[in-house]
């Protein structure tokens, strides 16, 4: 077992807050097969889905990501599909949208994985008396529901915040700071667990959150941005993230 920690703390800790994707669930690339499963339903539907159907809902649904990134608003996949449905012809009230986006994501609520040690370690950390959160960069606050029901780790985590959900995304500190305030904890009091540099380290340790970084899959993002931003501990494993707090618990 390796871990590498940068900095030490000796206040105590008590709430330990994830990110999701690429931290508890192993990343993968579900965008080419959503997007295949919500034209197979607009079709069903009798819905204009060809041609250049595919291209149009990928456009827009990179278009709601640049967006969130820009402003630090979360752009939502509804939005996303009302841009792509406006040209094609779909309907826009909120009950079709809300049905296509379920569709959209169905897909990857349905093969979704969490790491073999995400469980355990959730379950270690709560039987020593952690506090446990999610904070997650999505587009939709049902998917992440969805995803954590599907996987069993909704139990462990409370609360579990989305972007879509608050409505600014990581690294906003407001989005930390509304799990502090949920637990009545100060920031010195938690720590943040996630693998992007900038979203889950930077943001964190702007509000005084500790923070570890997951290099389980590296971010493809981080390398650009290790000179300037240095998480207070790295883990290779999440198993390794018990050990890490423990010994900062005290």
């Amino acid at each position: 077992m390796t871990i590498s920690v940068q900095r030490a703390d000796r206040k105590v800790l008590r709430g330990v807050i994830f990110d999701l994707f690429g931290t508890l669930i192993v990343p993968d690339r579900f965008e080419e097969q959503n997007v295949t499963a919500l034209l197979r339903w607009a079709t069903e539907r009798g819905l204009a889905a060809g041609g250049g159907a595919a291209e149009i809902v990928e456009e827009s649904r990179a278009w709601m990501w640049r967006e969130s990134y820009r402003s630090g608003r979360q752009y939502l996949c509804t939005e996303a599909i009302a841009r792509a449905g406006s040209e094609l012809g779909w309907p826009s009230d909120a009950a079709f949208l809300q049905a296509a986006v379920d569709a959209f994501f169905a897909p990857e609520v349905a093969t979704v994985q969490a790491y073999p040690d995400a469980a355990p370690t959730l379950a270690a950390l709560s039987n020593l008396g952690y506090r446990l959160g999610l904070i997650s960069n999505a587009s939709d606050q049902g998917l992440i529901e969805r995803a954590m029901t599907g996987l069993g780790l909704a139990p462990f985590l409370d609360p579990i915040v989305s972007s879509a959900g608050f409505g600014r995304i990581k690294p906003d500190v407001g989005i930390y700071r509304f799990v502090l305030d949920a637990w009545g904890l100060r920031p010195e009091e938690a720590v943040m667990v996630g693998d992007s540099l900038d979203a889950d380290v930077e943001g964190a340790q702007a509000i005084g959150l500790r923070a570890i970084l997951a290099t389980m899959n590296p971010n493809p993002n981080n390398p650009r941005l290790a000179d300037r931003i240095r998480p207070d501990a790295t883990a290779a494993s999440l198993e390794e993230v018990v050990h890490i707090v423990a010994g900062w618990g005290g």
